[in-house]
């Protein structure tokens, strides 16, 4: 898994602490420091961050975020 974030973010800090409890890892990448990432995303339909990508699928959507953590966790 692959969270896209942002340094100020709060929506990016409720992800990554909903993958902390649930025991979970993904690598992050900064879109403020990374360029090619932020172009990725962009490239395919996202306007901000938080992003994950799992599954190869990218989700947008923090509701829809925290459900497929949940459900990986299961």
């Amino acid at each position: 898994m692959k969270l896209y974030t942002k340094t100020i973010c709060p929506k990016c800090l409720w992800v990554k602490s909903e993958l902390e409890n649930a025991g979970l890892a993904a690598d992050l990448v900064n879109i403020d420091h990374d360029e090619e990432a932020k172009q990725a995303i962009v490239n395919a339909g996202f306007l901000s961050v938080p992003v994950l990508e799992a599954d190869g699928k990218m989700i947008g959507d923090v509701k829809e975020i925290v459900s497929h953590i949940e459900l990986i966790a299961q």
